[in-house]
Formats: C-alpha cells, sequence, structure tokens
C-alpha cells in the first residue's frame, strides 16, 4: 500500500501542476491582449481559453493553448482576436479587420 500511496500522492501533485502552469497561463495571455488593446488605441472587453494541446515551435516543445479575446474600437463593435501561447511564452497575435477609433 505505500508504493501505491506515493504514486497516488505524484499523480495528485503532476495535477496540481498542470492547473498551476494553465493559471499562470491564462493571466500572461491577459496581459497580452491587454498590451495590444493598448498599443492599438482598443478597448479590451473580455479572454477565454478556446483549446490547448501538445505542440513544437521550432526547438521549443511545450502546452500550446489559444486564446480568443474579445476588443472593440469604435464602442459599438465587438471584434474577436487570437493569441497563441507555447508555454508562458507569446507566439502570435491576430486580430480580423476593424474600423480605425476616430
Amino acid at each position: 500500500m505505500v508504493l501505491a500511496d506515493a504514486l497516488l500522492l505524484l499523480i495528485l501533485l503532476f495535477i496540481a501542476l498542470l492547473f498551476w502552469q494553465g493559471r499562470r497561463q491564462a493571466e500572461i495571455a491577459k496581459v497580452h491582449a491587454q498590451r495590444y488593446c493598448q498599443q492599438h488605441q482598443l478597448q479590451f472587453l473580455d479572454i477565454a481559453w478556446q483549446g490547448g494541446k501538445i505542440a513544437r515551435h521550432g526547438r521549443h516543445i511545450g502546452w500550446l493553448s489559444r486564446y480568443q479575446f474579445a476588443f472593440s474600437s469604435d464602442r459599438e463593435h465587438r471584434y474577436e482576436g487570437e493569441i497563441q501561447m507555447l508555454n508562458l511564452r507569446l507566439l502570435k497575435v491576430e486580430t480580423p479587420v476593424y474600423r480605425l477609433p476616430e
């Protein structure tokens, strides 16, 4: 029973680590989305996780997550962009064509 208890404890610790890492990644993605909106004079609305998978980008291997963030350029229209992150590193920010603020 001692080996089974140790194995169960390791599994629980690994799950907690994955959850903690996912929360850190989500917080960093939100900061990147807010910074992008601020730099382009947009109003940041919200952000949501769209999915993730194990991936390789160049020589880096890790957890690739996609986040969808919403913004407004004129306080009337809502647009949705996408952020891709590998672990805690920003890979790309994509936005649709939007109306420029006046």
